[in-house]
């Protein structure tokens, strides 16, 4: 009998069970910390080595089913992106920086060991082996915890029918059995670590306040806008738009900035906000509206003949109407507080200013050939420069 490219018979497979019971042992402690005593309740979990054999995503797959984990067990997790921001390798040698910015007391090293899949005719058998180690900021080692976390399934490990395990095959063929497992794992090492330090200390951690006291946005091109945000220095902003989640660098204390394209989709049924995040994953967040009319995009919209400029679907200044001529779904209504014309001997310029025109209908400079057309917009935006093309009608 054969299962794709892989043959092997029932007795040959029946043999292999003692040694799958041997693999199923306990963790493996190993703690310096005398009976009774706890371990620091703010740790941060320290960069991986990902040189090995296991897939990144894989790994970062177990980085979170553990600090999950942590997290459940009252442990204060700082914020992975704090950890790998600070840190210049998985030793991480600014553990010092780390421990007086962010109040951290303990440091977690997750070692995974490897990592096996095995599908057979009518089951199937898995394995992860990994150890964690906490040490304090003297690099002192506090505990260990190693461990070998296996799970089976279809009809060799289990009763039922052939269908359960064609079943269970199928489901081992994906990514979510490791899901699964990394949770597992997880589960099993965090079980066995000493309780984090008292309550006490653990309120006052997470008592840490965080505010969110503005956030702006404002057009900086056509094709983009800067939105910033001003709260709690040493934190973390993002601009949430339904399951996109983009980052604000901090450029001075407390002031967070990005420059965004207004090109990205938005989520209507999502309002965007802002969200700012300490280290010990206290939140705030804001609803945001993001801006609307953008600088004029003058491509196609540009009409010059006898003499006259007409900006078709603009209008500019506080005139109540715009010039309709031309409109189309290609190009809708836009609003300009002036328009600006630069001439130049030749397209290579130079070019300097010669009209300042405040209607989207106006005369154009005696004699002028090389002339390039720029609208400011709503908010002092100037739009990109567009050559004027003049005919002779």
């Amino acid at each position: 009998m054969s299962y794709g490219n892989k043959s092997l018979r029932i007795p040959a497979l029946l043999t292999l069970l003692p040694l799958l019971a041997l693999s199923a042992c306990g963790p493996t402690v190993r703690s310096s910390i005398p009976k009774g005593g706890t371990l620091p309740s703010s740790i941060a979990l320290l960069p991986s080595d990902y040189s090995g054999e296991i897939p990144r995503e894989r790994v970062d797959l177990v980085r979170q089913a553990l600090t999950s984990e942590l997290r459940n067990n009252n442990f204060i997790v700082v914020e992975e992106r704090a950890v790998s921001s600070t840190c210049s390798t998985p030793a991480c040698p600014e553990r010092g920086q780390l421990s007086q910015r962010y109040l951290i007391d303990g440091f977690v090293t997750l070692n995974l060991a490897s990592f096996s899949r095995s599908n057979f005719i009518a089951g199937y058998y898995n394995e992860l082996s990994g150890e964690i180690i906490v040490r304090d900021p003297a690099d002192r080692e506090l505990v260990s915890v190693e461990h070998s976390q296996n799970e089976q399934g279809g009809i060799v490990f289990q009763s039922g029918q052939l269908i359960q395990g064609i079943i269970s095959q199928v489901k081992n063929s994906g990514d979510a059995v490791f899901e699964n497992l990394a949770a597992k794992f997880s589960q099993t090492i965090v079980e066995q670590l000493p309780a984090p330090s008292s309550p006490v200390i653990l309120a006052a951690q997470e008592g840490i306040t965080i505010a969110l006291n503005s956030a702006s946005t404002e057009w900086i091109s056509p094709t983009s806008y800067r939105i910033c945000a001003n709260g709690t220095p040493a934190s973390f902003a993002y601009l949430i738009m339904g399951k996109n989640r983009t980052g604000l660098r901090e450029g001075s204390p407390g002031l967070y900035c990005e420059n965004l394209s207004s090109l990205v989709a938005t989520d209507p049924s999502h309002p965007a906000a802002l969200e700012l995040r300490s280290a010990f994953g206290t939140s705030i967040k804001r609803n945001i509206t993001l801006p609307t009319n953008p600088p004029c995009i003058l491509e196609n919209r540009l009409q010059a003949s006898s003499g006259e400029l007409k900006l078709l679907c603009t209008q500019v200044g506080s005139s109540s109407s715009a010039n309709n001529a031309g409109c189309s779904e290609k190009i809708a209504q836009c609003a300009a507080e002036r328009i600006m014309l630069f001439k130049a001997a030749s397209p290579a310029g130079p070019y300097e200013k010669v009209a300042d025109l405040s209607s989207s209908t106006s005369s154009l400079p005696l004699g002028a050939q090389q002339i390039e057309v720029v609208t400011v917009g709503l908010g002092g935006i100037p739009s990109l420069p567009v050559p004027l093309k003049i005919t002779n009608k």
